[in-house]
């Protein structure tokens, strides 16, 4: 096989293996890595960057920007420059990246960076690319970033009707950017099939989020703050990316917004909420534990609630 056939079947499969997944269960739709486009001449640079934030598309659903940098991906004149500067402006790409001149040492650069941002060891790549290579690399990528963020799937139902799904969270406490993730939850869902299977539906890059946490609404949103009236609710990213962000929601309207009911989210597939208040009390967090079911232990339900000291 060609080299550019070669790369055409890596984009194409992988494209299909994570959307197998996300699709088999009708669930929310957090792994589907989009197939490259390839020519036949396609140079390998463009191939690599498109993968790695297709991946962390993935991997980090609604991940906000941490900086902002001229212009928008409507500007952008291809895919490489958009790929370029979603990394760029979530802090994962040095800024010094050059695709132009790609070879073994940037994808070095390149793995190296994103490892980094997750407080990571870097990982030495081969020194020849090739897709089966950058799959593998990918791979390892990805099992190490998982074990990092720590993803939970939390099920809010509504007080007045527990088998109504309130609206269903990704807990990602432990990435770079602290925040929950709010996504629509499926038609059909309904907290009477149980926690367990409707969590099991979740993945992230083909992988099944294992631990899970449900709640009524209320207690679930005491999970982030302790004092609702002095904690604003902020959207700070989503899919798709409107840009904008973030936005302060208006005391009194989080319910709206989680219901997707609200102007500013109503046309989104989920979003990135976070909480402007002081880190829960350890103290805190345990008296909830009653109020909640989860398949964690105790330990492990504390440890997933807290956000841990910032890397950098």
């Amino acid at each position: 096989m060609s080299g550019s056939r070669r790369w055409r079947a890596l984009a194409l499969g992988i494209g299909f293996s994570l959307l197998v997944i996300g699709s088999a269960y009708a669930s929310p739709n957090l792994c589907s890595l989009e197939s490259v486009a390839l020519r036949d001449d396609a140079p390998v640079g463009p191939v690599a960057v498109q993968a790695v934030a297709d991946t962390l598309r993935t991997l980090e659903p609604s991940l906000p920007r941490t900086r902002r940098i001229g212009g928008s991906d409507e500007d952008a004149d291809d895919t490489l420059e958009r790929d370029v500067r979603y990394l760029a402006e979530r802090g994962l790409l040095p800024s010094s990246f050059d695709p132009s001149g790609f070879d073994e040492a940037s994808w070095q650069v390149l793995v190296e960076a994103i490892l980094a941002g997750y407080g990571l060891p870097p990982l030495t790549v081969e020194e020849q690319i090739t897709p089966e290579t950058l799959e593998a690399e990918l791979d390892l990528v990805v099992s190490r970033i998982l074990a990092v963020i720590r993803p939970v799937v939390l099920l809010a139902w509504d007080p007045e009707d527990d088998e109504r799904i309130a609206f269903v969270g990704l807990v990602l406490n432990w990435s770079p950017y602290p925040r929950l993730v709010v996504m629509r939850p499926p038609d059909g869902w309904t907290m009477r099939e149980g926690a367990r299977e409707l969590a099991g539906r979740v993945s992230l890059c083909g992988v099944a989020v294992r631990d899970w946490v449900s709640a009524p609404a209320p207690v679930a949103r005491a999970l982030f703050v302790q004092h609702a009236d002095d904690a604003p609710m902020y959207v700070v990213g989503s899919d798709p990316d409107r840009g904008g962000w973030p936005y302060r929601v208006p005391a009194g309207e989080e319910i709206d917004v989680f219901a997707f009911e609200h102007p500013e989210v109503a046309e989104l597939e989920r979003f990135s909420a976070v909480f402007a208040a002081e880190p829960l009390g350890i103290i805190h967090v345990a008296r909830l534990l009653p109020q909640v079911r989860t398949n964690l232990s105790p330990m492990g339900f504390l440890r997933a609630m807290q956000t841990p000291p910032r890397r950098d």
